[in-house]
């Protein structure tokens, strides 16, 4: 099998082929497309009645029929093959080429052959890297049908090509295998326990908050109510490097100011009515650590001016008190408000906006990442019964998936929590998932009855809601069952 092949049989058609077929492989991304185009298109080609793809396990040393096509539709787990052949070719690693077994003494004794009345065989290596990877197998059988020069000539050109062809489309799985790899390590390490998501929004939050945990600018966090701010903030530093320093949240709105103040700057023995002693704030306490004001667009001006002293400066003055004192604390701020309005308003400071604003963080709602509800779901489900956690029905599941949560997170916890408690077996059902009137429905306030009618109203609409399971609607209303039946005989229900 070493000496030079010639093409000088190959006819334009032939050439017409090998230019159609190269056309189509470059345009195939998957190996096993491929090869099933290769095996198809050449079967046509030679004639064959047999045609296979052999991928050779280098690590085992075996060799495993992958693609199998037959004419006639015949059982190709009938299909056998003379290993033999294989052997040749992994050893010279040159394509084998038999016009007729019965003369050729070197196949002529082998039982494979004989049994399986193989008349012709043709045989190429796939080479890819000097390495091969796999055997283009075609051999006729029953008709005696045998492979001419050209069949040899064809194949022998196409192989080549074929193998470069299968190269290409190797090498391009592995990248992107490789890079899924890579992206689910980066997803890993960017990814923060306390916060659950895995949706695009989410991973986006998730490298946003790891690049910010690295600096020491302060930020603003916003979002609606129930999206997880302060998880945000927390996550802010902990992965800073203040992580080993204090962390305290305090919640800003309706405070009054002078009660906010003491809190925040601390106070001199007898600064007021009740100051018995000295007090230090919360900037002092977090000192090295970092400070998260939650709902900072209530803050009144003379706190705004004073807020602004502490980012500008790292001062601050305790109520009743000359002595300044520095601190070193990072402000994370949080508020559901629309404080570039405020600042056009004039109800908040533009110079401390921009202060807190160094770096802004939108928490996103739980419309916008509902492919992570099943998850959270999950994790509200251990975490109201680590040991033996209930499950939740596809319906139940569906209801929830088709909910607007308005109140985000916080609002699914809560409903989750109440569907624990309602549901009467080991399973969630979809009459467990009781929405919160106030947010998942409009409220009749044009209703015109007396309050005992208004109560039987909701008596009547909660049994029909359970499908007439009392059991069900007494829990869900908070009432005793005898309450509830005596109610629905009065009501005829």
């Amino acid at each position: 099998m070493s000496r030079e092949i010639q093409f000088d049989q190959l006819s334009a058609t032939h050439l017409q082929s090998i230019y159609r077929l190269a056309q189509q492989m470059a345009h195939s991304g998957d190996a096993d497309e491929l090869l099933q185009l290769i095996l198809s298109e050449l079967m046509e080609e030679t004639g064959a009645e047999v045609g296979a793809f052999i991928y050779y396990d280098a690590r085992n040393d075996r060799f495993e029929p992958r693609t199998i096509r037959t004419q006639n539709e015949r059982d190709k787990s009938e299909i056998e093959f003379s290993y033999s052949v294989f052997q040749d070719i992994l050893k010279n690693k040159e394509a084998v080429l038999t016009f007729d077994t019965r003369t050729d003494q070197k196949y002529s004794d082998k039982q494979s052959v004989i049994i399986n009345k193989i008349y012709a065989i043709l045989a190429f290596p796939l080479i890819i890297n000097n390495q091969l990877y796999g055997i283009l197998y075609f051999d006729s059988r029953r008709n005696r049908q045998s492979f001419n020069e050209t069949s040899r000539q064809f194949l022998s050109l196409f192989s080549a090509i074929a193998s470069l062809a299968l190269e290409q489309v190797l090498k391009k799985r592995k990248i992107e295998k490789e890079n899924v790899q890579l992206r689910r390590r980066l997803d890993d390490e960017i990814a923060i326990p306390e916060i659950i998501g895995q949706s695009e929004i989410m991973k986006k939050l998730f490298r946003l908050i790891n690049k910010v945990a690295k600096t020491d600018a302060s930020v603003i966090i916003t979002g609606e109510n129930g999206t997880g701010k302060e998880l945000v903030a927390r996550a802010i530093h902990d992965l800073s490097k203040r992580k080993d320093k204090p962390y305290i949240a305090q919640y800003i709105g309706n405070i009054p100011g002078t009660i906010l103040e003491s809190e925040l700057f601390g106070y001199k023995k007898g600064a007021f009515t009740g100051a018995d002693k000295d007090k230090i704030g919360l900037f002092e306490a977090v000192d090295g650590g970092t400070l998260f004001l939650d709902e900072v667009g209530d803050l009144n001006p003379d706190l705004q001016t004073k807020l602004l002293r502490v980012l500008e400066n790292k001062e601050i003055m305790r109520l009743g008190e000359n002595t300044v004192r520095h601190v070193d604390v990072r402000i994370i701020a949080a508020t559901n408000k629309d404080l570039p309005a405020m600042v056009k308003e004039g109800t908040f400071r533009e110079d401390l906006y921009y202060r807190l604003n160094v770096i802004g963080i939108k928490v996103p709602t739980l419309r916008e990442r509902k492919t992570d509800i099943p998850l959270l779901v999950d994790y509200f489900l251990k975490k109201e019964n680590p040991d033996h956690p209930l499950e939740i029905s596809k319906e139940a599941l569906r209801k929830i998936m088709s909910y607007d949560w308005p109140g985000n997170v916080r609002q699914l916890s809560n409903i989750i929590q109440r569907a624990c408690i309602l549901a009467s077996d080991n399973i969630i059902r979809e009459e467990d998932i009781q929405f919160d009137d106030l947010v998942g429905k409009k409220v009749d306030i044009h209703f015109g009855g007396t309050l005992e009618e208004l109560k039987n109203r909701i008596i009547a609409e909660r049994i029909k809601q359970f499908n007439g399971n009392k059991t069900r609607a007494a829990k869900s209303l908070n009432i005793s069952l005898r309450s509830l039946q005596a109610k629905a005989k009065e009501l005829g229900l």
